[in-house]
């Protein structure tokens, strides 16, 4: 069991209207794969748009030591690769599968042909896409501001409001790996440890294995008030 990591904010499937969803299942081919398989590398020329409909794809960028740049963790009804297809870029990442995974995919001319029946796709990729890269602008106003206990609070906090969803509970399990949240920081284990022990002696968090369980969402969120210098816009309101 894996959650969707640093990718809080709505999917395509999450915004298209259910009749148009289901004519886009109908209108892509689906793949499988099973843990650990590669999906795609960085750089790759093929403009499809790839869509999570079971399990999880690691979004990295592997470098030529062998060590990986984790960007996040996708889950069932996101999207990747629209810039193969509207800037006919490469593709950035490298994705590899996380536990048994279905994706649907479309390429370049089936895209076309499916948004020319169903415009509404277009609405729903530039909402996906525009709360995207708000995510993206807080992240890096975060990372240059903020001390990295502040930064990585953030990051737990919203990724658990996420996954609370509707239910408004006060407490949330995360089944993530601490080694994944160093890698997308960028700062070593020992380093990720003593920040997250900080976080757990002010009594926001508890760590289990390959867990984060986040104690008290109220208290969590005013913790991390106290501690910004600027007025944050919270992508979360948008999901």
């Amino acid at each position: 069991m894996i959650s969707s990591f640093n990718s809080y904010t709505a999917g395509l499937m999450d915004v298209l209207p259910s009749h148009v969803a289901e004519a886009l299942l109908a209108a892509g081919r689906r793949v499988h794969y099973t843990t650990g398989q590669l999906v795609q590398s960085r750089g790759d020329h093929a403009a499809e748009l790839v869509i999570v409909l079971r399990g999880h794809v690691r979004m990295t960028t592997i470098c030529e030591d062998g060590s990986e740049l984790l960007s996040s963790i996708l889950g069932p009804g996101q999207q990747f690769n629209e810039v193969t297809i509207f800037a006919q870029a490469d593709r950035t990442h490298d994705a590899i599968a996380v536990g048994d995974t279905e994706l649907l995919m479309l390429d370049e001319t089936a895209y076309y042909q499916f948004a020319k029946l169903h415009p509404e796709i277009i609405q729903a990729l530039l909402i996906s896409n525009v709360q995207r890269v708000h995510q993206l602008v807080e992240l890096l106003n975060d990372v240059r501001a903020l001390p990295k206990t502040v930064v990585l609070a953030r990051i737990l906090f919203k990724n658990a409001w996420r996954i609370r969803g509707d239910s408004k509970s006060n407490a949330v399990d995360m089944d993530i790996a601490q080694e994944d949240i160093a890698m997308f920081l960028g700062v070593t284990r020992p380093y990720l440890n003593k920040i997250l022990g900080q976080l757990t002696d002010h009594g926001l968090i508890k760590l289990s294995y390959r867990k984060v369980h986040v104690l008290d969402m109220q208290g969590f969120e005013n913790w991390i008030k106290e501690r910004l210098t600027y007025y944050p816009v919270d992508e979360s309101k948008f999901v």
